[in-house]
């Protein structure tokens, strides 16, 4: 019987010898093992020709800004798939390559490795011998992942009768992923999802993660991988018109940025969407809002808002930034927005009233129609300039007074209206400073500025205390355009000292830290703040000699706008992340704090400061003239410029300091301390 059994044997392995598919042995014990014949690598090529293409032949540099293809193009390139005929498994855009065939009516495609594999393969699983390519039954199994072979073909080892299936074979290539955003390959070797930090998101979560092997220490979550590299953000509080571009780096920032939705920070190496037309950057996280829910109570007020107030309820609030940078004085003082005495004026044509600063009659101005002077308003399109004694601010519109004996002493008329005595909310009561005028200024105790206009004062323990007309009837609440739908609140610092201590408080115009003990509005709402120098004195738009359109007080970087920005009137650096002035048509730009001196641009009075304001907004340098002991001519107080160097009594720089000028001899040293 054994006889014939090895006959039947022996037959069987002559026939499919002739059929070149397989041989099989006979080993001791009377077992029989089949082993498959090589395959030759014409027998998998396909009958029609194929081409190589590159799914990422767009992002073959990753421009986040190249405009040669439509993002409708990358979109779709990105979300293309298809199946590969060899392995039955997805080819997708990570992929990178893939082979396809040039008929178009057929349909045949393959990855790239699975194109290009070997005939003869050196596996570390079994390192002793080299496999060989051959065709494989699906009931036998893969010594590599214990399962069934599922190709139909693999490699094998006869000597050892050790076989792997093309899975196991091309199991690097098959988890190997490219992806623009870095320059190597990025290979899965996790079997099971597990908890590691991500440093794409800089947090710890789990999932699959993919590792570099030439770069050290990255490993990037799936999740942070797969994101898209196009998206439009259209949220319930957010959007943007423009599409946002994935980027795993910000090194090329030319600001420090925060993200437009949380508010935070962003950090070089961040995960982030960046735009290509402006600079509009998001957290990856917040674009996708995979940020935590309850995250949202923290945001600054970054997005669309719901009204938290009714009007009604609030009769005299006032709304900024005002259209003239006057009107926030008019409108505290004609809605009666103090306590105290009011002094009633009547306004007849051609009355001399006097002021209680000086005894020089005031001849009121009505449609320039007086008899004696005609008086141009302030226009810094025909670089006239014309501030009020009082305020400090211009004066655009008539009434307004002016003195018959001194053609620069000015008024608004809602100025000659100030009350005597004012009573705060804290118990301080002011008193309208009538002694002689202050020709060279007082610095205010609230915002900190140098006046030498109205000044209110008050006495205490500390001392004398003087405070500005704008902080003397600073509003106890606003709304602001920058936020409009909630109100903001006035926080009283403390009066009686200041305190050293910086809290984590930051103005959102001018981005400088608010002291504990300063004057600032407050959301209650949102983390949303605003010192009271930037609430207060920044208008809606300014006019510019050099620049036919107004400039537009801007909260963020220009839509449309990707270059970097320098201030016309300095012509120094701006930082878009701070409040500025800008005209889209010219796409000129103003420092805010610059913004008051564009009738004097060439004069360069500003020093690379952290101020939001002009330093002397307040201040109103006129040319009265006085002697003193120090020098043999009459000085006047004038703000110190870049031209005038040093100062010639102490050597230091005398740029953005009150100083003492005389204009008979090139005497320059520093001026009065307010």
């Amino acid at each position: 019987m054994i006889f014939y059994k090895y006959i039947f044997c022996y037959i069987y392995i002559y026939i499919l010898k002739q059929s070149n598919v397989i041989y099989i042995k006979v080993t001791e014990g009377n077992t029989i093992e089949m082993d498959v014949n090589e395959i030759n690598l014409e027998e998998l090529e396909h009958e029609h020709p194929l081409t190589l293409v590159d799914l990422q032949l767009m992002h073959r540099d990753y421009l986040e800004d190249d405009d040669e293809y439509a993002d409708e193009d990358l979109i779709k390139t990105q979300n293309f798939k298809c199946i590969c005929n060899q392995c039955d498994r997805q080819i997708d855009w990570y992929h990178r390559y893939y082979y396809t065939c040039d008929m178009p009516s057929c349909n045949y495609s393959l990855h790239k490795f699975c194109k290009e594999i070997p005939k003869t393969l050196q596996f570390q699983g079994h390192p002793s011998h080299t496999l060989t390519l051959r065709r494989t039954p699906n009931d036998d199994k893969c010594r590599a992942c214990l399962k069934c072979h599922r190709d139909g073909i693999g490699y094998h080892c006869s000597t050892c009768n050790y076989g792997i299936d093309l899975l196991c074979a091309t199991f690097i290539e098959q988890n190997t992923i490219h992806h623009p955003a870095h320059p190597h390959p990025l290979i899965s070797i996790s079997v099971e999802p597990g908890l590691n930090k991500c440093v794409a998101c800089k947090k710890k979560h789990e999932g699959h993660f993919y590792q570099c092997n030439t770069c050290l220490n990255f490993l990037v979550n799936s999740d942070c991988l797969t994101l898209p590299i196009k998206l439009l953000l259209e949220t319930q509080q957010f959007s943007h018109r423009h599409l946002l571009t994935l980027s795993y780096s910000f090194l090329d920032q030319l600001y420090d940025f925060e993200c437009r939705i949380c508010g935070m920070k962003l950090e070089d190496e961040d995960l982030i969407y960046k735009c290509s037309k402006c600079m509009y950057y998001v957290h990856s996280d917040c674009a996708t809002q995979r940020i935590e829910p309850f995250m949202s109570v923290f945001l600054p007020g970054l997005g669309k808002t719901q009204k938290n107030f009714k009007d009604v309820d609030h009769p005299n609030l006032l709304h900024l930034p005002a259209d003239d940078e006057s009107h926030i004085l008019a409108h505290q003082i004609s809605e009666k927005i103090f306590e105290g005495e009011t002094r009633e004026l009547k306004r007849d044509e051609n009355v001399n009233l006097t002021h209680y600063c000086i005894d020089h009659p005031l001849l009121v101005l009505i449609n320039n129609a007086t008899t004696t002077t005609r008086v141009s308003l302030h226009d810094p399109m025909k670089r006239i300039k014309l501030l009020c004694n009082a305020c400090a601010k211009p004066i655009t519109k008539m009434p307004f007074y002016k003195c018959f004996e001194d053609d620069d002493y000015v008024l608004h008329d809602w100025c000659t209206q100030l009350p005597t005595i004012l009573r705060n909310n804290v118990g301080h009561t002011y008193e309208l400073y009538t002694g002689e005028a202050f020709f060279l200024g007082a610095k205010c105790f609230i915002c900190g500025l140098p006046c030498n206009g109205a000044l209110y004062y008050y006495i205490d323990s500390t001392g004398v205390h003087f405070i500005d007309a704008h902080c003397a009837f600073m509003p106890r609440e606003i709304t602001h355009e920058a936020h409009a739908d909630h109100l903001l609140t006035r926080v009283d610092g403390a009066s009686s000292s200041r305190s050293s201590g910086v809290s984590k408080m930051e103005c959102r115009a001018c981005r400088v830290g608010i002291v504990e003990s300063d004057t600032y509005f407050r959301c209650n709402v949102c983390d949303f703040y605003l010192d009271c120098r930037c609430a207060l004195h920044l208008p809606k738009t300014v006019r510019n000699k050099y620049d036919k359109h107004s400039l537009k007080l801007s909260y963020s970087p220009i839509e449309d706008h990707k270059g970097q920005y320098f201030c016309e009137v300095c012509e120094e650096d701006l930082d878009p992340g701070k409040w500025f002035y800008h005209c889209v048509e010219c796409a000129q730009s103003i420092h805010s704090a610059c913004a008051p001196l564009i009738l004097q641009s060439e004069q360069g009075i500003n020093s690379l400061s952290l101020e939001g304001v002009y330093k002397y907004i307040n201040f109103k340098f006129t040319g009265v003239r006085t002697r003193r002991s120090f020098h043999q001519h009459p000085v006047s107080v004038a703000p110190g410029t870049k031209n005038d160097g040093l100062c010639q009594l102490c050597g230091s720089e005398l740029q953005s300091h009150l100083i003492w000028k005389c204009l008979d001899c090139s005497l320059a040293c520093h001026g009065p301390t307010v």
